[in-house]
């Protein structure tokens, strides 16, 4: 959460903002098994309550811009997809995704398991909270379909480091992009914490984004 120190002022200016961390980072002690469903669940219960904070009902959702770093970035859209798909009333209506530097297929994600054992001792000896969400985080790219029925429905962003462009990452980041019809941005870092070491880009962007969808709305509500 702290990575947003530089990005979340300049943001507060523009609209009401909500932040959070995953639990399971923050309490990297805890024994409770970590899922991505657990994961999601999690935020779009905290989103619920930041809704009906703002006075937000189930007959008039708020209007939101899901934002996601890394990991988070595919977490939000599976949070947007499970709203689109539910028949259950939700005083959240996701009106755009913003991914900052995402996890994608094609990344690290299809790593075989050695990779994945050795990144978790590696893991483990760092940083005790990532190393107990590494698993969920390859399970999901085996088990995660509801994403993919976003499709065209929402307006995304992604905003990624400046990778090469002829690099490997950066044709996998387009390829992306164009699946979920998305619109790409280059930062000016090419470190992954863009919201830390690029956060006039990151905000600039996202306030641009959601101005955009803002007066797309607008003109859809004359």
């Amino acid at each position: 959460m702290q990575s947003w120190n530089l990005t979340f002022p300049i943001l507060c200016r523009a609209f009401y903002c909500a932040r959070s961390t995953r639990s399971t980072i923050l309490n990297p002690g805890e024994s409770e098994n970590v899922s991505w469903r657990s994961l999601v669940t999690e935020m779009r219960e905290g989103g619920e309550e930041t809704a009906l904070h703002l006075g937000a009902t189930f007959s008039n959702p708020l209007p939101v811009i899901l934002v996601g770093h890394s990991y988070g970035a595919m977490l939000v859209r599976v949070w947007a997809a499970q709203i689109l798909k539910s028949s259950s009333p939700s005083r959240i209506r996701p009106v755009g995704i913003v991914q900052i530097d995402p996890s994608f297929e094609g990344n690290n994600e299809g790593a075989g398991p050695l990779y994945q054992k050795l990144e978790q001792k590696l893991l483990t000896w760092l940083y005790q909270g990532a190393a107990r969400e590494q698993p969920s985080f390859y399970m999901a790219w085996k088990d995660l379909q509801e994403i993919d029925l976003l499709d065209d429905q929402l307006p995304q962003l992604v905003i990624s480091a400046a990778h090469r462009k002829g690099g490997k990452t950066w044709k996998g980041l387009k390829a992306f992009a164009r699946a979920i019809d998305a619109r790409l941005v280059r930062a000016d870092s090419s470190r992954h914490l863009l919201q830390v070491f690029d956060p006039v880009t990151v905000a600039s962007q996202i306030i641009e984004f959601t101005a955009q969808i803002g007066a797309e709305m607008n003109r859809k509500a004359d």
